[in-house]
């Protein structure tokens, strides 16, 4: 999105601090145009990119390898924690090098997280199709694919949760520039579609979020920044209306001392556009997340016809290794 000159609009007195009380905005104009709200959404999408590093290969050798058996690892430049990290593998090694499929396991003061990976074509292509983030308790199912020459990549990622008495279902694409979320109930009474521009600073990854959830008796968009994937604060202003209910709408500004509501109105016409225009994107994008998801439940299948009849490993408990085959 290229940029447009709208005046700079400082919103760090706009950002949420815990505050929860309402004030009076009887003599307050609060409302905000079209131009407030692409510059609000500008600004903070270029703070996010004025962080952006560049991607970078590193080169590990597995702990639990004798013979040379080189890791190829992507990630940003300045991951300091990556290389406190330590590797294991237990696939193949060809050559001196980590090949075909295997597990990954990274153990970190930060958390541990496994990784289903394959190597081909002498380490110029890795592919990812199951990580389990143990600190987050989240497992990713998907593909992710990595063409380690041109330093990019695409992933396809699915996670699951249960919520009360339905299941939620996050579907999302991350690229280098920009994460597309599109999280769902599987009986269909919310949807949560959200554009998430990422970056890594002094390895905290920092986010701009553009989010709307709908609801039966509700649409909510907002803007919001989030840190290490940590709840998101919403900042700015928020849009809340009533599908059941056109009548009943409302716009908020969030600030230092609490939130301004305005009853009554709403965004102007030609940003809601633009926002739903983005929400058919989002849904477009991770179009290919179900292809995704069974291409990964291939691989795992493959992978555990072969791992699930391990007696033994040497680097960690071997209930732990094991629970992928459950």
């Amino acid at each position: 999105m290229k940029k447009k000159n709208f005046p700079k609009i400082i919103f760090t007195c706009l950002i949420l601090s815990g505050c929860v009380n309402t004030i009076d905005t009887t003599d307050l104009e609060v409302v905000p145009s079209n131009e407030t709200l692409m510059a609000l959404e500008a600004d903070n999408i270029q703070s996010i990119q004025d962080k952006k590093t560049a991607y970078q290969i590193m080169k590990f050798q597995p702990s639990n390898k004798k013979e040379k058996c080189e890791i190829t690892y992507f990630t940003f430049e300045g991951d300091t924690l990556a290389q406190q990290s330590e590797f294991f593998w237990d696939g193949e090694c060809v050559r001196g090098k980590a090949d075909g499929l295997g597990r990954l396991f990274i153990k970190s003061d930060s958390g541990d997280v496994e990784q289903l990976i394959e190597y081909g074509e002498n380490q110029k292509i890795m592919n990812v199709y199951w990580i389990n983030d143990k600190k987050n308790k989240k497992i990713y199912s998907g593909h992710a694919e990595i063409d380690l020459d041109e330093k990019t990549m695409f992933g396809y990622f699915r996670t699951i949760e249960s919520k009360e008495s339905d299941l939620m279902f996050t579907d999302f694409l991350e690229t280098r520039d920009v994460t597309y979320i599109y999280r769902y109930g599987q009986g269909a009474e919310i949807e949560e579609f959200t554009k998430a521009y990422c970056a890594l600073e002094n390895n905290q990854e920092h986010c701009f979020n553009l989010t709307t959830i709908v609801k039966p008796d509700l649409e909510r968009i907002s803007f919001s920044t989030s840190v290490d994937k940590g709840k998101a604060k919403e900042i700015g202003y928020v849009n809340e209306s009533n599908p059941a209910n056109p009548e009943k709408k409302a716009v908020k500004l969030i600030t230092e001392k609490g939130t301004v509501t305005t009853q009554n109105t709403e965004f102007p016409l030609e940003y809601l556009t633009y926002i739903r225009e983005i929400n058919n994107e989002i849904k477009n994008r991770v179009s290919y997340v179900p292809e995704a998801v069974t291409l990964s439940e291939t691989k795992i299948a493959d992978y555990t016809g072969k791992a699930c009849s391990v007696t033994a490993v040497d680097f960690i408990p071997l209930k732990e290794y094991l629970k992928i085959c459950e």
